[in-house]
């Protein structure tokens, strides 16, 4: 008698990329049946970042794109503006911002509200301040992010416009990328995707259009891009690790 075949199992386990994509397509902690006594958590929400990989991380841009920035010792206060739990879903990678501001995993994509204004920190909103007296386009473009973060519009933008004559050359397209981000943490979502869109260097803002589409819920949910910037981005940057994680989020809502 013919015996069934039995499927073959594949060999090894699971990737973390397969992981990541079956607990979003298992929804939110929040949807698990009652466990008795046991009440589930979200397991993100112990991770606290060290100072110096945030710091690092909000500087990351300027590698990306190879312009010789000068190096930037990170303002008071700054270990605990990158501790704040805040409910940041979409975070563009830019100057001054870091990929470990998402702390809960976004198993929703849909509207991106612009950050409330963070009360206290003088220290660091002091610091924004004296950046734009800055000739120093470093310190003013991390100033901008580092203002959009902390919910100041007006010092973002003075930064920004500060910045833009000094930002030439391959410098201009770290200033638009930077504008755009702006943007979309202002909530002007469709101003930055069409920036990101229309960007001189494709390679290096994949990540921020392939978010723009997954949040925007554009045909293919930015899959495409985002698969580029996971494929490009350096394996060590927090940024590559978000790029794969918002490439599974993709995947399972497209």
């Amino acid at each position: 008698m013919t015996q069934p075949i039995t499927p073959r199992r594949p060999a090894g386990p699971p990737s973390i990329d397969e992981l990541m994509t079956r607990f979003l397509a298992a929804g939110s902690v929040s949807d698990a049946p009652e466990c008795g006594d046991v009440e589930p958590h979200e397991t993100t929400g112990g991770f606290r970042p060290s100072s110096s990989s945030t710091w690092d991380e909000a500087n990351a841009v300027f590698r990306l794109f190879g312009v010789e920035a000068e190096k930037v010792t990170a303002p008071p206060e700054w270990a605990t503006f990158a501790s704040l739990a805040l409910p940041v879903a979409a975070v563009p990678m830019a100057a001054g911002l870091f990929p470990q501001r998402v702390r809960t995993i976004p198993t929703n994509a849909g509207l991106v509200a612009a950050p409330e204004a963070v009360p206290g920190l003088s220290g660091l909103h002091a610091w924004v301040r004296k950046a734009l007296g800055s000739q120093s386009p470093t310190a003013l473009l991390l100033a901008s992010g580092i203002a959009a973060g902390l919910g100041s519009w007006a010092d973002a933008e003075a930064a920004l416009v500060t910045a833009e004559p000094l930002c030439v050359g391959s410098w201009r397209q770290v200033w638009e990328n930077q504008q755009a981000a702006i943007q979309w943490l202002r909530g002007e979502t469709d101003n930055a995707a069409v920036t990101w869109t229309q960007h001189g260097n494709q390679d290096l803002v994949a990540i921020n259009r392939g978010m723009a589409e997954l949040f925007a819920r554009k045909s293919g949910h930015g899959c495409r891009a985002l698969q580029d910037a996971a494929d490009r981005l350096p394996d060590e940057s927090g940024w590559s690790h978000l790029a794969k994680l918002y490439l599974s989020l993709a995947k399972v809502q497209s």
